[in-house]
């Protein structure tokens, strides 16, 4: 979640093909989900994780797998890079429709 200056907010969300996803993270053996996490975001969507706090922890389910669903928080003048093609700051609308496309455990609190 991105705390804009204005205090409104947005939320990352991956386009592919014109259809906006969560943005998922790709499990590597040998570390966990938070690690790997952390590590897409840096590397891939390049948000400075040096700057985000993890607000939420919950679940989710892809299919029949259970995901742990990551709810992190930063203030937009600590990311002011631009963020890899595909990847979006969207309102919390465009959020809550992403969010019911999956059966969440336990609803993060934005």
């Amino acid at each position: 979640m991105l705390h804009l200056e204005d205090g409104s907010k947005r939320f990352l969300v991956h386009s592919i093909d014109d259809t906006l996803e969560f943005a998922l993270a790709d499990l590597s053996e040998g570390k966990t989900g938070l690690a790997n996490m952390l590590n897409f975001l840096k590397e891939i969507v390049h948000i400075d994780v040096s700057q985000i706090n993890l607000m939420e922890l919950t679940n989710t389910h892809i299919g029949h797998e259970n995901v742990p669903l990551f709810v992190f928080e930063t203030e937009q003048k600590n990311q002011d890079g631009e963020l890899a093609e595909g990847y979006l700051w969207e309102e919390s609308g465009q959020m809550r429709a992403v969010l019911g496309t999956y059966e969440v455990e336990g609803v993060p609190l934005f």
